[in-house]
């Protein structure tokens, strides 16, 4: 299987957990719409209890998936795993991924950027990172992903960020296309 085609399947699990928090989320606010001491909200009525729920159990849907798609069509990345390991695995990468993404927009109202703004790199790699770091420990991290798979996720999910953020935009899930 092609790098680029590996890395992508690899990294489902982390790249659509914020997707599954955008359509199923809404609710009370992470932050209870409380102000951090400078003022501003600590995060924003955009990071809810129910998106970081619907989101981490929707990134771990998708890995649930990839496991039976990988063992129909005979090919195995987190399938060789047992199916407990690879469900561990899944759940630390994609509460990782909101984790990161929730530590993004923190850092994005501390600098004065409302909910919703641009934040180039930031809005990119923040839930990178954090997926990367909850993930890391475990045993389906350190044997899958090498250092080419994560120095190209790096690489690619800018790109692959915007196309989806934009895609979310046109069909009115976002209300602004980054």
């Amino acid at each position: 299987m092609p790098i680029l085609i590996k890395t992508i399947w690899l990294m489902l699990p982390a790249y659509t957990p914020n997707n599954f928090a955008v359509v199923f989320g809404g609710g009370t606010p992470i932050d209870f719409g409380k102000k951090f001491f400078d003022g501003r909200r600590i995060l924003g009525d955009g990071k809810t209890f129910r998106g970081l729920f619907f989101g981490t159990l929707g990134g771990v849907l998708t890995g649930l998936i990839q496991y039976r798609v990988e063992n129909l069509l005979g090919f195995h990345f987190y399938s060789k795993f047992p199916l407990e390991e690879a469900l561990t695995f899944f759940l630390l990468f994609s509460f990782g991924s909101l984790v990161g993404d929730i530590f993004g927009s923190f850092i994005k109202r501390r600098i004065g950027i409302e909910r919703g703004g641009k934040a180039p790199i930031l809005d990119q790699i923040d839930f990178l990172i954090f997926s990367f770091l909850f993930a890391y420990p475990h045993r389906v991290f350190k044997e899958l992903f090498g250092i080419e798979i994560i120095v190209l996720a790096f690489l690619i999910t800018p790109i692959l960020h915007r196309l989806t953020n934009l895609i979310a935009y046109l069909l009115k899930l976002k209300d602004v296309p980054w």
